[in-house]
């Protein structure tokens, strides 16, 4: 059975699923080249189709991540598009407004502020605009019906496939098969955990998995707040919400408790755990504007040292009253904070917890995967799940193709042809940085080899070098190392075995 995943949220993607096995992921990001892209992702559709060789009429099933998808996200984009700037307007005009001065405004009037502002002909051309003209028409209850039904009719247009075809699931529900079944070998044994900023209708779940390998939910809020904090306590802190949560991670190890315990103490009154529930303690009205005026003045290292203590403290209590409860010591995280690999680090070195994992592009950059996986569990009986083998799902690269782009941008240049790694390893060695594009590309954030900057992190000057000349990142941010897999076991401490 073909069945082609779609995700139309944040870091849209598609994928390809052929009797279990995911063959095909691409993000729209790599084709559109904007960093972040949401809505209909309609090069992703088409490039995942030429990777498989598979021809539309082929598909069985389109599985569609979410039923109530942000249709701002989809058709305005702010994650890719709107600057810091931007972002903070929008709390001034809409949010604030809203939910502190308690107006009563729709998400409509957050629509046709950004049109005023930006010109209508810059989003009538995004084949989901047709959801603004209807919504206008309608009450705020048939929203998420009318805009299913465009994301259909878009979709058949793009396949020529009957829209019965196209089968939409919980945004909430995909990111816990995600995070089951993207392990290699399923442990029933477990406890499912999503968490992340909010879904269809919850910011958290708790599942398990029955004996029939069915995941059945146990709990769910919409009150857990991790996801929504970190979002705009990166903004607060001057950077983009829904891309770089990841640099102010990074920057918590850089703060220290003498400067940020007032930033943990302000943080921790948005939530409080109860046994295995995550409650809201509803001191504040928002986020953006709260912590903006708790923390003005606060140093921005101490402030990002107290967000990422939060998070860990609330991660660390909820995970392990879980166990307690639904008395398993495996672990399982999806949704978009589980892609806080420091609180991933807490909670794997626990004495308590016997395994964690979280699959690579947990948070909704793997919405399409999960969809898919949960309609081959629906419909397709004959067909065994496999998990992720590895991410390289992309497109690949030839020869030909790099040196039409070396003309591109290089007046000279020499080809040396067949070069032996040992030769590659000598120039890295002498200071030299290697550019390695070669085979698939990798699906998600992480480069992993075939499209990797290389350099010798002995040299502190390669820091430098990739930081200001080629990269151009933030001073603190860490370098991933490159080890191979039977090296781990002498680099890496790691008792418990976690891969």
């Amino acid at each position: 059975m073909i069945i082609l995943g779609i995700s139309d949220s944040i870091e849209s993607h598609a994928c390809l699923i052929q009797d279990g096995k995911l063959v095909a992921a691409i993000s729209e990001e790599r084709l559109s080249r904007i960093k972040a892209d949401a809505g209909y992702p309609k090069k992703a559709i088409s490039k995942v189709l030429e990777i498989a060789r598979i021809s539309p009429k082929e598909i069985d099933l389109v599985a569609l991540a979410g039923f109530n998808n942000g249709t701002f996200q989809a058709i305005y984009k702010p994650s890719a598009l709107f600057s810091v700037e931007n972002w903070i307007e929008q709390n001034e005009n809409y949010w604030k407004p809203k939910l502190i001065e308690n107006k009563n405004l729709s998400l409509l009037d957050d629509y046709l502020y950004w049109e005023k502002k930006n010109h209508k002909s810059k989003y009538r051309k995004d084949p989901y605009y047709g959801f603004v003209k209807l919504a206008k028409k309608n009450r705020t209850s048939l929203h998420p019906k009318i805009f299913n039904e465009i994301r259909k009719k878009v979709i058949s247009s793009q396949l020529g496939i009957d829209s019965k075809k196209i089968k939409v699931f919980r945004h909430e529900t995909c990111h816990q098969a995600y995070g089951y079944y993207s392990q290699q070998q399923q442990k029933k044994d477990c406890i499912i955990l999503t968490l992340e900023g909010g879904g269809d209708d919850s910011s958290a779940t708790i599942s398990t998995v029955n004996k029939n390998d069915k995941i059945i939910e146990k709990y769910k809020t919409n009150d857990a707040m991790v996801g929504r904090v970190y979002r705009y306590t990166t903004l607060f802190l001057g950077m983009k919400p829904g891309q770089h949560e990841y640099k102010v991670m990074g920057l918590a190890p850089y703060g220290q408790k003498y400067h940020g315990i007032k930033s943990l103490e302000h943080f921790r009154k948005f939530n409080k755990i109860k046994g295995h529930k995550i409650l809201k303690k509803n001191i504040f009205k928002d986020v953006y504007c709260s912590t903006r005026e708790k923390l003005h003045g606060q140093r921005f290292d101490g402030v990002a040292w107290g967000l990422q203590q939060y998070t860990e403290e609330l991660m660390k209590k909820w995970t392990l009253n879980c166990i307690k409860k639904f008395k398993s010591r495996n672990i399982i995280l999806s949704g978009g904070v589980a892609q806080n690999i420091k609180a991933i680090k807490i909670l794997g070195e626990h004495k308590k917890i016997s395994s964690i994992w979280a699959g690579p592009i947990s948070g909704d950059g793997s919405l399409g995967i999960g969809a898919a996986w949960i309609a081959s569990k629906e419909f397709d009986k004959k067909s065994k799940i496999k998990g992720l083998n590895n991410i390289y799902l992309g497109t690949e690269i030839h020869e030909n193709e790099i040196i039409r782009e070396i003309k591109r941008y290089c007046k000279s240049f020499e080809i040396k042809k067949n070069v032996a790694n040992k030769t590659i390893a000598k120039w890295i060695s002498k200071g030299l940085i290697v550019a390695r594009c070669t085979g698939r590309m990798e699906f998600g954030q992480r480069a992993l080899g075939n499209r990797s900057i290389l350099a010798d992190p002995r040299d502190i000057s390669s820091v430098e070098k990739i930081n200001l000349k080629i990269k151009y990142r933030d001073f603190w941010m860490p370098f991933t190392p490159s080890i191979t897999f039977e090296g781990c076991k002498k680099i890496l401490v790691n008792p418990k075995n976690i891969y």
